[in-house]
């Protein structure tokens, strides 16, 4: 599989997969007001137990908007062969249920000399168009716009996620979320497993987590190729927790622990080595 697929399919996992319900009350303080408030995690990825990036997700929420800013990097001897920056954000309106994205603007630079831009406007009826500077080659391997509707570009995908507004306490990690980036379509598919205790070793959490196995999906907008890879792509396995939080829109977050993909030549591990919410407690 591509060297480079596979990061970033790792990354698209984690910015999305977030989706669980057991943690501490003690563990976050609760936010005020009840109405509006946010959450900040960052995340270290690693191979052979060697870092060689991280990201960050800060997320926004009123009575009714939202947004949410990210930030992936990766360091050490990977920035040789894949030097990568993304800085991205997303916004738009909070509903009862869900979330109603207006534009999500995303900057990308490989060295001094690639870079890319790329905007997702959604209209009246939620169907999203892109900007792309340089412009996208789309008519190749093209996304319909039957297939581009009633999905969320990846920033929204997990700020509907951490907003808990997407889950049922009844069925944990059960969520397919539908995303399209501005140039692919693809969804993310959690399975839940069963409950387990969960200890991270840099000591932000200790308690019950649901063990939940996610699938990259891709729909459209793919190279055959990289469509043929993508079926013998590793698991990926997840734990997942529950923030309760008076200031989120449905009583409480959700983020992902911990994510990891056994390979053959290793183990690739996103870590949560930060957690801020908004008027409360800090880790990390």
């Amino acid at each position: 599989m591509s060297k480079i697929y596979l990061p970033a399919a790792l990354a698209t996992a984690l910015l999305i997969a977030t989706a669980a319900q057991t943690i501490a009350a003690d563990k976050v303080a609760s936010l005020e007001p009840p109405k509006s408030g946010g959450i900040g995690v960052d995340y270290t990825i690693s191979f052979w137990s060697i870092p060689f990036g991280h990201t960050n997700f800060d997320a926004r929420f009123t009575n009714a908007t939202y947004r949410t800013d990210s930030h992936f990097e990766t360091s050490g001897l990977v920035s040789a062969f894949w030097g990568a920056i993304i800085d991205a954000s997303s916004s738009g309106q909070l509903t009862a249920h869900s979330l109603s994205p207006e534009l999500y603007d995303s900057f990308y630079r490989h060295s001094d000399t690639k870079k890319e831009r790329v905007k997702v406007t959604y209209n009246a009826s939620g169907l999203p168009s892109t900007f792309a500077d340089p412009p996208y080659k789309t008519n190749k391997y093209p996304v319909t716009d039957e297939q581009k509707k009633d999905t969320f570009d990846p920033l929204s995908a997990v700020s509907v996620m951490l907003a808990g507004l997407k889950e049922d306490p009844s069925k944990p990690c059960s969520s397919v979320i539908p995303v399209f980036d501005g140039r692919r379509r693809y969804n993310i598919e959690l399975t839940y497993l069963h409950d387990e205790p969960v200890k991270l070793d840099n000591g932000l959490y200790n308690g019950k987590a649901h063990l939940c196995l996610v699938h990259y999906n891709q729909i459209a907008g793919f190279k055959p190729k990289i469509l043929k890879e993508g079926k013998a792509f590793p698991p990926i396995y997840a734990w997942f927790a529950e923030i309760p939080s008076a200031g989120a829109p449905s009583g409480h977050y959700v983020i992902a622990l911990k994510v990891w993909a056994p390979m053959s030549l290793g183990t690739v591990v996103v870590t949560l080595d930060k957690l801020q919410v908004q008027g409360g407690a800090t880790k990390g």
